[in-house]
């Protein structure tokens, strides 16, 4: 047997089945964002899509970024350790390159060594062009006090005074020019003596003929043995003279060698002289040379001078401490960034690069704009790249600001590559599975 609910009669009328709250909202006319959604949500996709294609936003490289210039300031280093004997120049004064900047400590007088290598280098220019005379005007009498220079000045003072000596108006070229002179009288007497010894021989002939002449008449009878041994005595009388005048020529001969001799002798002591001379010179300008390399702080380069910390005379310093730097003004400022290779086939010469240096907030400085001008075809050690942005000469930010120029000033550089389309983007980040 089935229940269920008892059957409605026929002709029963329905209950009514809503409250008034349900009759309130079916009556009321619906909202305008639910009549409008859908076509305010189609023009907002539409707006958007719009948007994402015309909307381009540039791609950075991102990299850390180090300030030089392609003329660097030079440092000025302290090669000894000691107290600072002089220091000639201020913070911010301008030099010129060579200039002496300071003395480090020595036992020796700056100056003196100074004017020594100043003196030894107008030697080596005089002797370069044949001007030997040059070393009579070397003031030896100055130099007393040159302390570790001293035993070098010695042995060039001693080679300085031998030769001198073979010089002009010395010992050793005023016997060679005896000698010389020696030598050209022999010449000429040598000279003489052929002369006479060619007319006694021509002499001899005809006296030698004339013999010949008088031993036929003696063969034939003609002439008396008297005769004939006194005209042999005659042509042996003839024959002396030239045997006497012979000897002579082989005497003066002789004697012109041995003249040459000494002359070559003379020669080569001058010529030994001049090379232990020249070699005393060297090793006494290389000496003057490493001292003042070391004592002696002098401009690199002209520009002006910039002191990390104040210094003040007689202040001890440290070798290698670095005493001041020297600014070229000419320099072009340029930096240095570090690429890593996931993005060195997005980067290429002439790309704008914005500069975010750590000394100056960028957020208070502004950004500095430069140019990607170079990048190294090779990577480093490390596996990077390195790029070089030519920079502004004045290091002008965007905010119209001018920084100071300080090498080495780190930071970071943002490389703009292209200007890529929003859809771009999404449609590039959808493929590549969000990465």
């Amino acid at each position: 047997m089935l229940l269920g609910p008892p059957p409605l009669e026929t002709g029963t009328p329905l209950p009514e089945l809503h409250s008034e709250e349900v009759h309130e909202i079916i009556s009321r006319p619906p909202h305008w964002l639910i009549r409008r959604g859908f076509t305010l949500f189609f023009t907002l996709a539409i707006m958007l899509a719009i948007g994402c294609w015309w909307i381009r936003y540039p791609d950075l490289v991102t990299t850390s970024f180090s300030l030089t210039a392609t003329d660097a300031p030079r440092a000025i280093v302290v090669r000894t350790e000691g107290k600072l004997a002089r220091i000639f120049v201020k913070d911010g004064q301008k030099v010129l390159a060579g200039q002496v900047i300071a003395y480090s400590e020595s036992t020796a007088d700056h100056e003196q060594i100074i004017a020594l290598a100043k003196a030894a280098k107008k030697i080596q220019k005089g002797i370069s062009q044949g001007q030997w005379s040059v070393l009579h005007k070397f003031p030896i009498a100055t130099y007393t006090s040159l302390g570790d220079v001293q035993q070098e000045f010695q042995v060039f003072n001693q080679q300085l005074n031998e030769l001198k000596a073979t010089l002009e108006g010395g010992f050793y070229l005023h016997k060679k020019k005896l000698l010389v002179d020696d030598q050209a009288d022999l010449r000429s007497m040598e000279q003489i003596i052929t002369e006479q010894l060619a007319l006694r021989n021509k002499d001899l002939q005809l006296a030698n003929d004339e013999f010949l002449i008088q031993e036929k008449l003696y063969e034939k009878k003609v002439i008396s043995p008297l005769d004939y041994n006194r005209d042999k005595s005659r042509l042996l009388s003839r024959e002396m003279p030239v045997k006497e005048l012979a000897t002579s020529l082989i005497q003066n001969r002789s004697a012109q060698t041995a003249k040459q001799k000494e002359i070559l002798e003379l020669e080569n002591t001058i010529r030994e002289r001049k090379i232990n001379f020249l070699q005393s010179l060297q090793t006494l300008s290389s000496r003057l040379e490493s001292w003042t390399q070391k004592f002696v702080l002098t401009a690199p380069v002209s520009g002006r001078v910039s002191f990390p910390s104040p210094w003040q005379e007689q202040q001890h310093v440290a070798a290698g401490q670095e005493l001041m730097t020297v600014e070229p003004e000419t320099s072009t400022l340029q930096g240095v960034v570090k690429i890593p290779q996931k993005n060195i086939g997005k980067l290429k010469e002439g790309q704008t690069v914005l500069i975010k240096l750590d000394g100056y907030p960028f957020r208070e400085y502004g950004m500095v704009e430069g140019k990607l001008s170079r990048l190294s075809a090779v990577a480093g050690k490390d596996s990077t790249y390195w790029g070089y942005v030519a920079l502004p000469s004045k290091l002008t930010t965007r905010y119209g600001r001018q920084l100071p120029y300080r090498n080495g000033l780190k930071g970071q550089a943002e490389i703009i590559t292209t200007n890529r389309r929003l859809a771009e983007r999404l449609i590039s980040t959808i493929s590549n599975g969000g990465k």
